[in-house]
Parts: C-alpha cells; sequence; structure tokens
C-alpha cells in the first residue's frame, strides 16, 4: 500500500511537466508584458491573461503533489477533452495525423499515469 506521503513516480512525472509548462506560460506572460510595442490594452491583456492561466497550471501542479483529487480530476478533464478533440481533429484534418496520434498518446499515458493502481491509493480514491 503507497503511503500519501509517498508520491508514485507517475504522478512525480506528471507533477513535473504540468510545474515546467507552468513555468513557461508565466515566462512567455511576462515576455508579453514587456516586449508588446502596440499601445492598445489588448497586448496587456493578453499579458495579464496567460500568467493568470500559467500561475492555475502551477497551483494544479501543487495540487497534484499533495495528492489532491481536485487537481487529479481537472488534469484528467482537460486530458480527455484534449484528446477527444484530436479524435475530431483526425477526422477533419487527417494530414495531422502524427501530431495528433502523438496528442492521443501522451494524453493516454497521464491519464494512465494518474489512475494507475499506485496513484489511486496515493490519492485516496
Amino acid at each position: 500500500m503507497v503511503e500519501k506521503g509517498s508520491r508514485p513516480f507517475g504522478v512525480t512525472l506528471v507533477f513535473v511537466v504540468i510545474l515546467l509548462t507552468g513555468a513557461f506560460i508565466v515566462f512567455a506572460g511576462f515576455m508579453r508584458l514587456f516586449t508588446e510595442a502596440d499601445n492598445t490594452d489588448v497586448p496587456l491583456v493578453a499579458a495579464l491573461v496567460t500568467i493568470a492561466l500559467g500561475l492555475i497550471y502551477l497551483l494544479i501542479a501543487k495540487g497534484i503533489a499533495n495528492g489532491s483529487r481536485m487537481a487529479r480530476f481537472i488534469v484528467a478533464l482537460v486530458t480527455v477533452l484534449s484528446v477527444g478533440s484530436a479524435i475530431w481533429m483526425l477526422v477533419i484534418a487527417p494530414g495531422l495525423w502524427l501530431t495528433l496520434v502523438v496528442q492521443i498518446v501522451l494524453g493516454l499515458i497521464v491519464l494512465a499515469l494518474l489512475y494507475s493502481a499506485r496513484s489511486r491509493q496515493f490519492f485516496g480514491s
């Protein structure tokens, strides 16, 4: 039995990927904030939204690391939507099949990592 403090490798891997993604999005938001030459408010709003999304990723990563079932649910939901959209895109844009198949496979790997027996024990479900 996996103790709550003993995070499975698969969960750690998902945590690191989400953490790096969030950090990159926050960085991109700050870069957008300081490099936009447009004098309208649109780039400012876009930069702030980008930073906010990156911070949400970081919060979800923290939840995954701490064993939050809500964070796991959010990641699973977004992953299922991503896989579903990739399957739909295979139907309407078959020319992108390689990229879409990779997206589907990676999504299924994330789901398998989050819902393995050890992960279910870690998340307390």
